[in-house]
Order: C-alpha cells, then structure tokens, then sequence
C-alpha cells in the first residue's frame, strides 16, 4: 500500500503527542511514492544505473525548483508573528541565497556545479524549462507560503524533506563518488546538507508542540506535509522518465 487509504481524523490527529504525530508523518512518508526516502533514484545511483544525463536532467530541475520557492521563504517570514523564528529564517535565507555562514555560494549555484562536474552546461540548465512535475512543487509552496499559517510550510520543509536528507543525502554522495567519480567539491551541495540538516534535529516535533496547537492546526500540518511529499517524489522521478528536451 502506498499511503493511508484515508487520512486519519482531525480528532485522531489532536489527540497524538508531537512526537506521535511526527512519528505517524514520518513512518507515511517513508513507503513508496512518497518524498525521498528509497526514492528510485538513490537506489540506482548506488547500483551505478542511472545515467548521468538522468542526473543532469535531475540537477537541472531541482535546481529551477530550489532557485524558484526560496522567495516563499520569505512569505512565510512575512506572515511568521515571532521575531525568534523570523531571525532564523532571515539567517537560512542568507545562507540559501548567499552562503553567509558556511562561506560558499547560494546553495542553488552549488547544485549546478555538482551538474557541471557531471558533464551539464551550467547556461543550459539555468535556461531550461521547467517541467510540470517540478512546477507543480514549486506552486505548492507558493500556496502554503500565502494560504496557510506561517508554520504549516515550515512543517512541511522540516518533517516531509530536511528529517530525511541526512540518511538520503549521505547514500547520494557515497554513490556518486563510488559509481561516478565525483569529488568532495563536486558534491559540496549534498554533503552541506547532510550536516545542516542533521543539526535541525526535532525542530518539526518543535513546531508541532509549540504552533500546531488546535485540531484543524494538526489538520494542515499533514495534509500539507504529506502532500509535500507526494510531489517531491514526482519532482525527483523526472529524471527516470523520458527526455523531452
């Protein structure tokens, strides 16, 4: 089975801990056809089958992604009411857009030089269309950065992505340099991840105990993240389908 057949009730969902909840978002968004974990393309990249025009056609989606939903970062900063949360998203933001802390480039540069490293041209895939199923994710963010609490898409990020990168993230680089020779600088934008993401630790059980206090608050944070994570996986699966440019 894919997914729960039907979602739990939003009473079912208010009566849970936050760390029953996480849990429950966590353990769904961990079977197949949803968000990243076992996605298909880890597991070819570690058996060395996915090609690397696949993964240049990847980067350069992802890329277009990552590049285009960071403004709705900055939505949700609008619409966040706490000057601590509001900071911290202002300080990833620079970090995202600029490398502030880690000293590098905006994040969605070092993604297309991991694509450039594998052969891709850098003006082609900053020019590149973008596809439906990337597009749709993109959309998504816009919609929960303006009409949805501010810590709905926060949840969403945190629990549906940033708590699987860590384990997917280290799988992604311990492939490529075994089945197609990248380097530590070719790769930097996975492994800043990895320990970036590692150190948000319980931030999603975080937000859940703290904002997502009332049912129909539960009530959108899974649906929202859940639905992150369908189309997250739709995204990254571009790349097994057939080219169409």
């Amino acid at each position: 089975m894919r997914l729960l057949e039907t979602a739990p009730s939003t009473e079912s969902l208010a009566d849970m801990t936050p760390g029953e909840f996480v849990g429950l978002l966590r353990d769904e968004l961990s079977k197949p056809g949803t968000g990243m974990q076992d996605h298909p393309i880890v597991l070819e990249m570690e058996d060395g089958t996915l090609t690397t025009e696949r993964q240049i056609l990847l980067c350069e989606q992802f890329y277009l992604h990552i590049s285009r939903m960071l403004p709705w970062i900055g939505a949700i900063y609008v619409n966040c009411p706490h000057e601590d949360v509001r900071t911290t998203l202002v300080k990833n933001l620079a970090e995202e857009c600029m490398g502030i802390e880690t000293n590098t480039k905006a994040h969605p540069e070092l993604l297309l030089e991991w694509g450039a490293a594998l052969g891709g041209d850098i003006g082609k895939m900053r020019r590149a269309k973008q596809l439906p199923a990337g597009r749709r994710l993109t959309e998504y963010f816009e919609f929960m950065g303006l009409c949805r609490e501010w810590f709905v898409p926060l949840s969403a990020i945190g629990i549906g992505l940033e708590s699987f990168v860590p384990d997917t993230f280290t799988r992604i680089v311990a492939a490529q340099k075994k089945n197609y020779g990248m380097s530590e600088e070719d790769l930097i934008f996975w492994t800043m991840h990895i320990l970036a993401d590692a150190e948000h630790g319980d931030e999603g059980i975080e937000l859940v105990s703290e904002y997502a206090t009332e049912p129909h608050q539960r009530d959108a944070v899974y649906h929202c993240t859940m639905e992150t994570g369908r189309l997250f996986y739709d995204m990254w699966n571009i790349c097994r389908l057939p080219a169409t440019h």
